[in-house]
């Protein structure tokens, strides 16, 4: 053991992960504390990673040098691309993971990076809350550390529910971080609840097969990866089943016995994945919901039913599995239960990840009031860079939302906070023609090497990338095609990589992927261009503080709810109260008018002294 580290690591789920390769390619000595070693990179819930907005944060995740694409791509068993009727864009490749291969390979990562691994539980920070000198813990007494990153998921007070059923833990088989939670109360941080859930696990060999809709693995050559890791080449088929009238029923009929519904979970659970008995209160009219029948591994003897989570009891639970077609001798492995946790409300993190009470300490994934495996990694990327960064008296950087999904995902969760669990979507970024998954390494090459997190061979393959891209836009400029430079050609509407590579001999064989990269940049650029500019016109409201405004509910130019929720929020420039929900444009005039006035009556007095 090293008598101090310079980053600690609470918590091995997909941010902690993330956190320590990420303090470690800095060169800094890192160590990861997780209650349990064996459950290391586990997937939780549904064993896929990607999909809408989320492939798009593992491939910048990626383009970090994070872990988690080449482990998902090594240990792939199905592929999607999701959003195909609309513009590439949006698209969400997502692919379905050997749950298992996952952990090990995630496992396996960590132990080649040279991150010392401790199994035992972390019971509370030490030292003083404006600078912390490490964590305490029940078996290893005090570990001492330059920074501290918190990456405890579900864990901080977790309490699982499935009918009357009721326990202590962050996920089922595991503790619960009440004494952490204790500590990071009684420092005064300001935490709440949230909720999630689970669906049951069913024997796949009790299943009738026959009667599901399949849905068969894209053929594709694409990885999330890209230094091109190649998958394993096992293959594995998905189904898709429904619910129906009986299914609903049997869900009415036992209401009363949901935790959630009788009141006994207060956290709010997430408004895009909700658990069955939520989607019957809240959707009556539809009978027919999709349930996505999905393997938990190669050769797996289970079978996870995506969008069928459920608290209710066993007997509950098995009546409405059994209505389902194909499921009516089913026999279920695991029974689905719900989760209650605390995160810090948002009010505590800055936008570099670190808790505004203290110097050292960060907070990473579902405990900053996230939902979701990727975005939980991205946010462990950044809030491990920036403990790493600040273990080597550097100072902690924050990303643009205008150039990652990770970017928009923190000024989100820092500026406006959630009222549910927060889940990434295309729609939150404006800037979402430009923050696609095909040019997700030159977007955030630079920021990588900013933060000097990338590898040698990552860097070297991200310059090549650049570089061709590089070469392919010049060309673009060059040629003249119908008496049109080719770089105003390609922008016509339906105009294909095929045609622009027969109309130009000089752009043969040049790298696909990146050609259809940097055409998708010619053809969104007017739109990119006109974003940035509207972007760097909101800029200049930075630079207007409001740090001189002592009480906003004295501010008579503004509503008296745009004052309430100012002065909840106290947020320190125009731009910070332009992001509060609520808040007017009408408001934030009213804050220039207010400030105009007191510093001409402040100057008017300062004269009158002279």
């Amino acid at each position: 053991m090293k008598e101090e580290w310079d980053v600690i690591v609470v918590g091995g789920g997909h941010a902690g992960i993330e956190a320590a390769l990420a303090a470690r390619r800095m060169g800094c000595s890192v160590v990861l504390i997780s209650a349990k070693i064996g459950r290391i990179g586990e997937l939780s819930c549904n064993p896929a990673i990607g999909g809408i907005a989320k492939g798009t944060i593992v491939r910048e995740i990626d383009a970090l040098d994070g872990s988690m694409a080449r482990s998902a791509d090594s240990t792939t068993l199905h592929f999607r691309m999701l959003n195909r009727k609309k513009g590439p864009a949006v698209w969400g490749p997502r692919v379905q993971s050997d749950a298992k291969e996952y952990a090990r390979t995630q496992q396996r990562h960590l132990r080649n990076s040279g991150v010392t691994i401790i199994e035992d539980e972390v019971t509370g920070l030490d030292g003083l809350t404006e600078k912390v000198s490490g964590v305490r813990c029940r078996k290893s007494s005090s570990i001492k550390g330059k920074t501290v990153v918190i990456a405890a998921g579900t864990f901080l007070k977790g309490r699982l529910f499935r009918g009357d059923e009721h326990w202590k833990g962050g996920r089922i088989g595991d503790i619960s971080a009440d004494s952490l939670e204790d500590d990071i109360v009684r420092r005064l941080f300001h935490v709440e609840r949230f909720k999630t859930g689970t669906p049951s696990r069913i024997l796949q060999n009790t299943v009738n097969t026959e009667q599901l809709e399949v849905q068969k693995s894209e053929k594709t050559s694409f990885t999330f990866s890209y230094d091109k890791s190649m998958n394993n080449g096992l293959e594995e088929v998905c189904y898709v089943t429904y619910t129906n009238r009986n299914t609903m029923e049997i869900a009415k009929d036992n209401l009363h016995l949901s935790p959630l519904m009788v009141g006994r979970i207060e956290g709010t659970g997430p408004r895009y994945c909700p658990s069955y008995e939520d989607k019957v209160v809240k959707f009556p009219e539809r009978m027919r919901h999709k349930i996505y029948v999905e393997p938990m591994g190669y050769k797996s003897r289970y079978f996870y039913l995506n969008g069928l989570s459920s608290s209710l009891p066993r007997e509950a639970q098995e009546k409405i599995v059994r209505s389902l077609d194909g499921f009516s001798e089913a026999e279920i492995a695991d029974y689905g239960y719900a989760v209650e946790y605390s995160y810090f409300h948002y009010t505590e993190i800055d936008d570099t990840l670190r808790l505004r009470k203290t110097e050292n300490v960060f907070a990473a994934g579902q405990i900053c009031g996230t939902s979701g495996y990727e975005e939980a990694a991205g946010l462990g990327l950044i809030a491990g860079a920036n403990a790493g960064r600040v273990a080597k008296c550097l100072e902690p950087l924050s990303l643009s939302r205008m150039e990652s999904y990770i970017g928009v995902m923190i000024d989100d969760i820092v500026s406006k906070g959630a009222d549910e669990p927060y889940r990434m979507f295309s729609s939150r970024a404006e800037n979402r023609l430009h923050l696609r998954q095909d040019n997700a390494d030159r977007r955030l090459h630079n920021t990588g090497e900013l933060f000097g997190i990338l590898s040698e061979d990552k860097s070297e393959l991200l310059n090549g990338n650049l570089r061709e891209a590089g070469r392919i836009k010049v060309l673009l400029e060059k040629e003249i095609v119908d008496g049109i430079r080719l770089s105003k050609w390609c922008r016509r509407p339906g105009t294909s990589v095929e045609e622009v590579v027969s109309a130009a001999n000089s752009l043969a064989g040049i790298d696909e992927e990146v050609l259809k990269s940097v055409l998708l940049d010619e053809k969104y650029s007017g739109y990119i261009e006109r974003n940035l500019r509207r972007y760097e016109s909101r800029r200049d409201l930075e630079k207007i503080s409001l740090k001189e405004i002592s009480s906003y509910m004295e501010v008579e130019e503004i509503c008296w709810e745009a004052r309430e929720a100012l002065e909840k929020s106290r947020p320190e420039t125009l731009a910070g109260a332009e992001r509060i929900p609520g808040i007017r444009p009408t408001d934030l005039q009213g804050l220039l008018i207010y400030l105009d006035r007191r510093r001409s009556t402040w100057n008017n007095a300062r004269a009158g002294e002279i």
